[in-house]
């Protein structure tokens, strides 16, 4: 999947999106998930990457979404 649609996908089901930089530590910057109360990183990668499967999987348990619902084809995440 990739990361813009799992994006989409998040504010879809109420989560709030928000950058974090990482300051003088340098590396890429995350996202910080926020929804209900529960927080989750998401690495933020180009819109057109394909995200890892298991990062999605572990934001959705963080946040205590269902991630067999996901959008897109049946096991594709």
């Amino acid at each position: 999947m990739r990361s813009d649609t799992f994006r989409a996908w998040l504010a879809e089901q109420g989560c709030h999106i928000e950058s974090h930089d990482r300051g003088r530590s340098g590396g890429h910057p995350d996202l910080i998930v926020r929804r209900e109360g529960r927080v989750s990183r998401l690495p933020l990668g180009g819109t057109h990457e394909d995200l890892d499967a298991h990062t999605a999987q572990q934001v959705c348990s963080e946040l205590g979404l269902d991630w067999s619902k996901l959008p897109g084809p049946a096991g594709r995440v």
